[in-house]
């Protein structure tokens, strides 16, 4: 929409400067293009100047004939009403979407901070943030959805998806804050896998697909030469039987494993960095870092001055100091592309690396 006004805003002017140079035709195709990229932009007075200048040069092509009628034939809209209405037609034609789709897209692309985006809090769950990408994912969709801005902001919530489904990124994102540029593309360093979908080239479609279709979609996809479609690849009549049901179980055996790795027990982390549901009970290590763990009964678990204590307040500052280290990094490349001038984490790592 804000394309539109600034392509009208241009067409408008190109318009004036042709009506002033005398050339009628060039100026009536800019001004009529601008009227029908911004139906609200005020050309009435410019649309009034060119019917004038065009009645002029039409009496003066009558010798002075006082007959109105060869001027402008009777019947015949004026040239502000068909630009009105060729304006409003073309307008009225082009539009596929609804207020409440460009109501949706606008707020969604006003937006930084990736709850946010989904309209969740700190504290949400995985299954929230999948819920919540499943109904924004499909208004934004550009299938979906003809608004303008449209694409942009299924991108935005795809990244936002991306980064607070997965627990590691997560952690990160809620430690630096809401500064997106943390999470720009690398690309000296090796891609790494959140969740199927990969850091160094986030792609808003292939999260989607992998989100509702299981990274195939909706038709039967080829995986490794063994079709999961109707018929199951080729017969065993056309290869040998037991040839055929060997290689279609080496194929089988890394989905397999997946499955089953996902039926195996999982530990939950015993502290976080961040405070999030139901990780809120703080706890401070000697060098005045926090984190937080959901058992009330930490303390006498883990009691202080204890060794397995001390072995998890060893573990959290090291985290800590690797997230300040690579924060710190980019921050300095960033500086030195001329991006930014302050560098907060490395403030930050200093004065960590300064406490005894």
């Amino acid at each position: 929409m804000d394309g539109n006004k600034d392509d009208a805003l241009k067409c408008l002017q190109i318009g004036k400067e042709a009506l002033e140079a005398g050339d009628r035709a060039r100026a009536l195709k800019f001004v009529t293009k601008a009227r029908r990229l911004d139906p609200s932009l005020p050309v009435d007075d410019l649309l009034s100047a060119i019917e004038k200048d065009t009645g002029d040069q039409a009496a003066a092509g009558t010798n002075g004939s006082s007959d109105a009628s060869l001027a402008k034939p009777s019947g015949q809209p004026s040239l502000r009403q068909r630009v009105s209405s060729t304006g409003s037609s073309s307008s009225s034609s082009s539009a596929s979407f609804t207020e409440e789709q460009i109501a949706t897209v606008r707020e969604i692309r006003r937006k930084k901070n990736y709850y946010e985006i989904l309209g969740l809090e700190k504290s949400c769950t995985v299954e929230d943030v999948r819920k919540a990408y499943r109904k924004l994912s499909l208004k934004v969709h550009p299938d979906k959805n003809k608004a303008p801005g449209a694409e942009e902001a299924f991108k935005a919530v795809s990244k936002a998806f991306q980064c607070l489904s997965n627990e590691e990124s997560r952690k990160k994102y809620d430690l630096v804050g809401a500064d997106e540029a943390i999470y720009e593309r690398r690309a000296t360093r090796q891609p790494r896998a959140y969740n199927g979908y990969y850091e160094a080239d986030i792609d808003a479609e292939e999260i989607f697909r992998n989100f509702f279709f299981g990274g195939m979609g909706p038709a039967a996809t080829p995986f490794g030469g063994f079709s999961f479609g109707p018929g199951m690849g080729p017969r065993p009549a056309e290869h040998g039987s037991g040839d055929f049901n060997l290689r279609a179980l080496i194929q089988l055996l890394p989905v397999l494993l997946i499955v089953l790795l996902n039926f195996l027990p999982s530990s939950d982390p015993i502290y976080v960095l961040s405070r999030s549901y139901p990780y809120e009970h703080r706890f401070t290590t000697s060098k005045s870092v926090n984190y937080y763990v959901k058992s009330t009964n930490f303390a006498q678990d883990y009691p202080p001055d204890s060794p397995e204590r001390t072995a998890i307040e060893d573990k959290v500052e090291r985290e800590y100091f690797g997230i300040l280290a690579q924060n710190c990094r980019l921050e300095l490349q960033r500086r030195q592309w001329g991006y930014i001038q302050e560098t907060p984490h490395c403030d930050m790592l200093r004065k960590f690396e300064s406490v005894n």
